[in-house]
This record gives structure tokens, sequence and C-alpha cells, in this order.
């Protein structure tokens, strides 16, 4: 990695001898890297220094858009700006279908390439492999003190992460002390742990002062009940264009459209991603009733397929839909057209909860934007400390949002800190 280094502090007293910044900026992901730039171009601009548990900053971006960084969205709040933020560091964007932005070349390689060079270029020191485990206020200039571990030494943590550097099996690798008149936690939330993600921005957050909402795994596939598995484990592989409404305890939860693939475990593609961004985080303790109904044939009403199936006996839906889905249509609800028709335009299926945080894209909950000043990124609760990125609460469908969240809450932290 070019760029300075920082240095460790062996001393274990947070106030003693540690190393001074301007600016600290937990996470060197997608946030933490824009708002490093956007503060270090400023004409004021002090000592930055991101610190990130990974031995690469950007790695989770690196697998964003499989791959090729679906950047941003022609309908993302902030697009006009973070557009021009890329084109000043090289990056030029090509939309496609939906309004997805991505970078011209193709490759999210090329997007973590260009923002770790500018980085580095406006002079950022950068502390790789140390996961913070503290951020204390209230030090003698109203600055933050901010202790780092290897990866192995974090609390919790039986080893270090893949590609990450530092001692495993949860030893003590050594602790790094740092002061800086400012901080600013970007650490991402706990979606994709084999990118290095935990969670521990939450914690920091919560020992500052602040509270965090219900967090849950969030763009993510569904999963069925283990009833429903056994219904419904034959049509694995089948892919629909439908209308989906998820309902939970009878009451209508959310709608999407778009392509939808049956798994062996439960729904996946993009329209269900959506949905489970509503999915509640408590769904298995709680038990409520959840059910995706999907319209299986928009566009057409029951009475036209019923009468399709009438001038074309034998043929039932296989003209219309996967042979699959439409031999189960017809198993459960006999030789009646009608019923074999209401039954495609209200399929159901219901669900016991989502994929776990390996698969999900971003996280649902986290710190209430209620707590922090909109325009700056700022705490209402500890002057001085900012947020940016997924630790932040809300949630965003898929097709560049999260990713523009992130870039957006990053650049107003960084030219405000």
């Amino acid at each position: 990695m070019a760029g300075r280094m920082a240095g460790s502090m062996a001393d274990g007293k947070m106030q003693a001898g540690a190393a001074e910044y301007d600016v600290i900026i937990v996470g060197g992901g997608a946030a933490g890297l824009t708002a490093a730039i956007a503060y270090l171009r400023r004409t004021d601009a002090g000592r930055l220094l991101v610190i990130d548990a990974n031995d690469v900053c950007g790695r989770k971006l690196l697998a964003t858009g499989n791959g090729r960084c679906n950047i941003s969205n022609l309908a993302a709040d902030g697009y006009a700006e973070i557009k021009d933020f890329f084109e000043s560091i090289g990056v030029l964007f090509r939309v496609e279908e939906g309004g997805r932005a991505y970078p011209m070349s193709g490759r999210a390689v090329s997007v973590q390439s260009a923002l770790v060079l500018a980085a580095e270029r406006l002079g950022a020191d950068f502390a790789l492999g140390q996961r913070v485990t503290e951020v204390r206020a209230g030090a003698a200039d109203g600055g933050f003190e901010v202790k780092a571990v290897d990866p192995g030494a974090a609390p919790g943590m039986t080893g270090a992460a893949p590609g990450m550097t530092g001692a495993a099996n949860g030893t003590t690798a050594g602790a790094h002390f740092y002061h800086a008149r400012r901080v600013l936690i970007a650490v991402g939330g706990k979606a994709g742990p084999q990118y290095g993600c935990f969670g521990e921005g939450f914690g920091l957050a919560r020992k500052l002062g602040h509270t965090v909402e219900s967090i849950g795994p969030a763009l993510v596939p569904l999963v069925y009940t283990e009833a429903e598995r056994g219904r419904l484990a034959g049509l694995k592989g089948v892919r629909v264009k439908c209308k989906a409404e998820l309902m939970i305890d009878g009451r209508r939860a959310a709608a999407s459209s778009g392509e939808l693939l049956f798994a062996e475990y439960g729904l996946s593609g993009v329209m269900m991603f959506d949905l489970s961004a509503t999915m509640p985080k408590s769904i298995l303790e709680d038990r409520p009733q959840v059910c995706v109904h999907l319209d299986l044939v928009p566009g057409i009403d029951a009475p036209a397929l019923g009468r399709l199936m009438e001038e074309n006996p034998g043929l039932w839906l296989s003209g219309v839909l996967d042979e699959k889905l439409s031999a189960l249509l017809v198993r459960e609800n006999g030789a009646d057209s009608a019923k074999v028709a209401a039954a495609a335009k209200d399929f159901k299926a219901r669900l016991s909860g989502t994929k776990g945080w390996k698969e999900a894209q971003t996280t649902r909950g986290g710190i209430p934007l209620t707590e922090i000043d909109g325009d700056t990124g700022e705490s209402r609760v500890a002057p001085g400390l900012y947020f940016a990125g997924e630790v932040l609460e809300p949630v965003f469908l898929c097709g560049g949002f999260n990713l523009s969240n992130a870039w957006a809450t990053g650049i107003r932290a960084g030219a405000s800190m």
C-alpha cells in the first residue's frame, strides 16, 4: 500500500503518547474513503488517518455489483454531485437499464483504486490491519482518544478474518492509540462478514451515547418455512417476471416487481432483496405470519387466463409460465381452469425469515437520523463525532441507492469536519 502508514504506540494509557491527528476515519470503505478525499480537499485540512481492519481499503466495494460496482443511480438523491465527485478522481459513469450507473471500465477495482489513490495523493495516512475497539470522548482539548488492536485481539474475535493481517486465535497482537479533534465512524454494518464487516460501529456509537435501532440483514434472499420448502423445492432454478406483495400478519408491508428466482431454500432475485428490507428482525422470536403473494402473470386478469386454458385444452399455462410452475398450479388446483388462473394471479409462499449476514448486501437499522445533523453528519450527542454510510439507519432499494447514500454521506461529513 502506498502512502504514509501510521505508527503504533506501545503505551497502554490512552492519553500518553498517542499519535496525533486532526481527523480520524474509522473504516476505509466507500463512505470513509469518500469522506477522506472531501476533507483533504479543504484548504484548512489537517492531518487525517484512515483506520481499517482489512489489509486493503475498500475490500467490500470490490465485490459490489458482481465485481462491476453499481456505483449510483440516476434517481438517487445527490446523483449529480456524486457523478462530479467521481469524475474529479478519474472515474466516468455509464448508465444502464433502470438508471443504474456503473464505472465506464465495468470493474469495481477501478473505483476502489481511484478512491485510494486520490486519498493517498492528498496526504492521507493509513493504519491497516487494525480494528478500532474504543472511541473515547472527553480529551482535554475536547477531542477523542481512539484505541485499535490487531484483528486477532479484538473482543469476540476468534481469529483474523480472511485477508486481514494480525494474530489469530484471539491472541493479543498489540494495541495502537491515537488522538484526534474529530472522528468519523464509517465502518459499515454487519452485512458481509467475509469482507471484514462485523458491525463494531454500532457498539462504538452506543458507548458514545447513541441509540441503535434494531438491525438485521437487508437486500438478502427470503427463506421458506419448512412446510413450504417441501412444497416448492421442485421449482428450484425457475425464473419468472412477476409482481409481489409482502404480507405480515395479514397486512401489506411492501411490494415489488421484477424477476424472481425460486431457490431450494426460498426466493431470490432483486425484487425479493427489496422486500427483505421490511422483514422484522424478530421474525423467529415473535412468529408473525409472513407470506409473499405473487402475481405470476401480470398484465392479464384471471378470467382471461381461464379462457386461454379452456381454448387450449391440455396446455394449461405451460405456454405462459415455466412448465414446472404450470404443473404445480394444476397439481394443487385440479383440472379447474378458473382455480388455476386464480392461483397464478395470487400464488402464495410462506416465509420464516431471510438468509443471514453473509448473503446480505447491507444492514437494516442503525443509528437514527434524528441523532445526527442532517447537513453535516455530526452527532447531536457528542460534538466532533460524525457518521456516514451503512452504520446509519436508512436502507435503500437495490440499484445503486445504498452506495449512493455512502458516497453522499461521506462527502457531506468530509466537507464538514
